[in-house]
């Protein structure tokens, strides 16, 4: 480096190394008068003089003087989830929800605390560790917590990463009444849990107004002391903090869209004071994916590698996680500056041993989250809900409209028809009522049932 640089007439004061697992940083001070811009222009130089993969400049590193530079190791060694879980940083650690990421540059355990973040969103390209970062952060609350004070919400599009948690269901899972898998795969399901969790919200500050306390904290502290009566209105209860994990949010969002978003915005938004963490991981940082409502209440970032610059400013608001090396290398910030951190590795049969040997304890029942009855669930397609003394003057009109060029949606109705958006959607309504259209698919157009004008006429008439 310092050869580098000689080469480009800057001068350094002084150099100094600090190795870490993956990474080593170099830290230069360099003389009066050197324009850091200049340094920064050099970075594919010195790692042509280095033969390194990639290298990272800091310009100047936050809270310091110096100028920092990355270099990725030759040999790079692995962070083993024991050595963080057994080490004293994370054994003592006085914080309500303590998840120890991995190690930084300077070899240091990183514990953070998901309850003060209050939400994660994780990013990176394919392969790159997020299903393993996954594993460390929900290992780590298994080891620091005890089933009565958490439980999770497991959501899995891919079926496969998180299904191997199945077997702590009875303790520290979280489901709706009446489904059969406490992990949640079906799209649908998706959207009844996270209405079911609106729902738990709105109950927890109901709790929280009564008892006059601003959080789950001094809540839990208040019923743990028998300050709270319970009244026929309300039963207070111990309330347990409730982890949110959605493994591919780009899956749901592409099928789901406005039906996942709103839900999510409402969590990230109120949840964080009755103790409703979410953690949110995708692979594709786009701003159709993590969308501005979203992104605006999650602080917490934590970016793996990630292929171009413009990911890696979706998701960091910053460069960077383009300049990573892979294999569990990665950015957290929160808030303010970027550290850089070598994730912990931890091994599918590993959880499968922490699940199984928690299984194999009595455990009472997964935690049961509050019913929430959805709209057009009680569809019957027959035209027994339709009542024809409400029927719309246009209501023949909209059907034989609808049948014809067969699309189902109401932006079509008000163009054709002429008709406002409340109007049109009251006809959807009754055309779906009367079962001339599919029910509600989010974004997407509802679909026609009737295949011609013909078998529209035979509906009509019996109608």
């Amino acid at each position: 480096i310092e050869d580098t640089l000689k080469n480009y007439n800057i001068g350094i004061k002084k150099i100094s190394a600090t190795v870490g697992p993956t990474v080593t940083l170099y830290e230069i001070i360099p003389q009066d008068g050197v324009r850091i811009a200049k340094i920064k222009n050099l970075e594919d130089d010195i790692a042509l003089s280095l033969a390194a993969l990639g290298i990272r400049i800091i310009a100047p590193i936050p809270g310091k003087g110096t100028i920092g530079i990355e270099v990725p190791n030759s040999n790079p060694s692995m962070v083993p989830m024991r050595s963080l879980i057994s080490s004293a940083k994370f054994i003592n650690a006085e914080m309500d929800l303590p998840i120890a990421f991995g190690k930084t540059i300077s070899n240091e355990v990183f514990v953070a605390d998901l309850a003060k973040m209050p939400h994660l969103l994780m990013a990176g390209a394919t392969g790159q560790g997020k299903s393993v970062g996954l594993n460390a952060i929900l290992v780590s609350l298994l080891y620091k917590k005890h089933p009565s004070q958490i439980k999770f919400v497991l959501v899995d599009p891919k079926k496969v990463e998180l299904n191997i948690y199945k077997t702590i269901e009875r303790h520290f899972l979280a489901k709706i009444p009446g489904d059969s898998d406490a992990i949640i795969t079906d799209t649908k399901l998706v959207v009844n849990t996270l209405s079911s969790l609106c729902k738990e919200m709105d109950e927890r500050y109901d709790l929280l107004k009564d008892a006059h306390v601003r959080n789950l904290k001094e809540y839990n502290a208040k019923f743990l002391t028998r300050k709270l009566v319970p009244t026929d209105k309300l039963a207070h209860r111990f309330l347990p903090y409730i982890v949110v994990v959605i493994d591919e949010l780009a899956d749901l969002m592409m099928t789901a869209g406005k039906e996942v978003e709103l839900p999510i915005a409402r969590l990230a938004q109120l949840a964080r004071a009755i103790g409703i963490h979410l953690i949110l991981a995708t692979q594709r940082p786009s701003v159709n994916i993590i969308t501005g409502t979203i992104k605006a209440n999650f602080p917490a970032r934590l970016a793996f590698r990630v292929s171009q610059k413009i990911d890696s400013r979706t998701i960091l608001d910053a460069n960077g996680a383009d300049q990573l090396i892979g294999k569990g290398d990665m950015l957290f910030s929160n808030g303010n500056d970027l550290v850089r951190i070598q994730c912990a590795f931890v091994d599918t049969p590993e959880v499968e041993r922490i699940a199984e040997f928690i299984g194999n304890q009595s455990g009472n029942e997964p935690y049961l989250l509050p019913l929430v009855s959805i709209e057009g669930d009680d569809f019957d397609g027959g035209g027994e809900m339709f009542d024809s003394k409400d029927k719309d003057e246009l209501f023949n009109e909209a059907a034989h409209l609808i049948v014809s060029s067969q699309q189902g949606s109401t932006s079509l109705l008000q163009r054709k028809l002429n008709l406002g958006y409340n109007r049109a959607g009251r006809l959807i309504d009754q055309l779906e009522k009367a079962g001339i259209v599919g029910p509600f698919k989010g974004s997407k157009a509802r679909e026609v049932l009737l295949i011609d004008i013909v078998e529209l006429e035979e509906r009509l008439k019996h109608l």
